[in-house]
């Protein structure tokens, strides 16, 4: 199954492949917030990380600036950098700009979407659905994860491009075992692309919105559980 050629949302890779030490550094703790390694919560020593990651301090600061800006961290006063915390209703809110972007890229890409794009976003979600039959469910969410940031790909808005990952990885990041099982998710994931290949913009925007809002559903239900 090969992978078309798409503007890529977010940048993954060694150390050869980032352009500055400000980029590694700022891929780097993102990686180790996002596995888990850095907890919620979690103090962020400067010292220790510019030794393992091999930059200066320059370049780290100015990435958990930016790290900072995209809610990632939290610089309280007098104390240093900590790993953002959310709380439940700020996880929902997260959801909620998801589904009005997510709504946005799937109206603008609907008119000039290629074949070739979708044939491969069905294949990868439905190879991955068979892997989750077997028991491995990581393989889809890795899936689930590509077929959104692969969508974001290919809208030629720069606002969209800057804003939605952010929101995708984070909300992603932060409900890890909370969100809803692939039997559930794929059939609605296949609308999307049913509209898309239609080209109907109303309907493509309207699947991609419902989609993230069955989460949302999903998510209160669960904290109204506890």
């Amino acid at each position: 199954m090969k992978r078309p050629q798409v503007r890529q949302a977010s940048v993954k890779g060694d150390r050869n492949k980032f352009s500055s030490l400000e980029e590694l550094a700022y891929h780097s703790l993102r990686e180790m917030i996002l596995s888990g390694e850095l907890k919620p919560g979690q103090q962020i020593i400067q010292e220790e990380l510019a030794e393992r990651l091999q930059v200066s301090r320059t370049p780290l600061r100015r990435a958990m600036a930016q790290l900072e800006k995209d809610h990632f961290l939290e610089m309280k006063p007098h104390s240093g950098a900590y790993v953002r915390s959310f709380t439940p209703a700020e996880i929902i809110g997260i959801f909620e700009v998801r589904a009005v972007l997510e709504g946005l890229v799937c109206r603008l890409i609907a008119p000039k979407v290629k074949q070739s794009h979708l044939a491969y976003l069905r294949a990868l979600l439905l190879e991955a659905a068979e892997e989750a039959d077997r028991g491995s469910d990581s393989a889809y969410r890795k899936a689930d994860q590509e077929f959104h940031q692969y969508l974001v790909g290919l809208v030629d808005l720069k606002v969209v491009q800057d804003l939605l990952p952010a929101y995708q990885v984070l909300s992603l990041s932060f409900t890890q075992g909370l969100l809803r099982p692939p039997h559930l998710t794929l059939p609605e994931h296949l609308r999307i692309l049913d509209a898309l290949e239609a080209r109907d913009q109303d309907r493509a925007e309207y699947e991609a919105r419902a989609h993230v809002r069955n989460t949302i559903e999903h998510l209160t239900s669960l904290e109204k559980e506890k």
